[in-house]
């Protein structure tokens, strides 16, 4: 539901929102595939030297980029799943194209679908570790779900910036554009 009345009191509020975050969480996976979706539809109409320029920016290039995110999504699910033990980074040659990337996205999209629809208030509290660069990582659950949408977000703006530096844009992919669009507001 989009609209809430001016009229609700701050006490009927209270009982309505969900202090857990486990709402929040799920807000921003289906935001971020819908972000990410955009930009791998965006991504598909350069050709093969623009999907593979090189840029002072980032991971490199719009599709090392694509790669990358990709790769984190499907690294910390294992994370948040306790199976991350010797998981690393997909590469170029395990997604040598933007078929491969999204193939991976929509089999690590399914594990993220069964978690985050089973999450409740107590597994976000669970903590869970990450080992990068020989060191390890405490966090809790819901900071590593978390950690999955604001990254995104952050490369996705390095996206935007190569494709303005080939004359090139993305379509709006912030979180009120998402939010208007899903309660039909036009864009605009």
């Amino acid at each position: 539901m989009c609209a809430v009345p001016l009229a609700v009191s701050l006490s009927m509020m209270q009982n309505t929102i969900d202090t857990s975050g486990v709402s929040t969480i799920r807000d921003a996976h289906q935001w971020l595939r819908w972000m990410t979706t955009r930009t791998l539809t965006a991504a598909r109409t350069l050709d093969h030297a623009e999907l593979h320029r090189a840029f002072p920016i980032g991971i490199g290039s719009v599709f090392e980029t694509m790669v990358h995110l990709c790769g984190a999504e499907f690294i910390w699910i294992r994370v948040v799943t306790n199976r991350a033990d010797g998981v690393t980074m997909p590469t170029t040659a395990q997604c040598p194209d933007l078929d491969a990337v999204e193939r991976l996205w929509k089999s690590t999209r399914l594990e993220w679908d069964a978690f985050l629809h089973a999450l409740t208030p107590q597994e976000c509290e669970r903590i869970v570790q990450r080992t990068r660069d020989g060191r390890t990582y405490s966090q809790r659950v819901s900071d590593a779900c978390m950690q999955v949408p604001t990254h995104a977000l952050y490369h996705n703006a390095q996206i935007s910036f190569m494709f303005r530096s080939m004359g090139k844009a993305l379509p709006d992919s912030s979180w009120i554009a998402w939010a208007r669009e899903r309660c039909g507001s036009p864009m605009g």
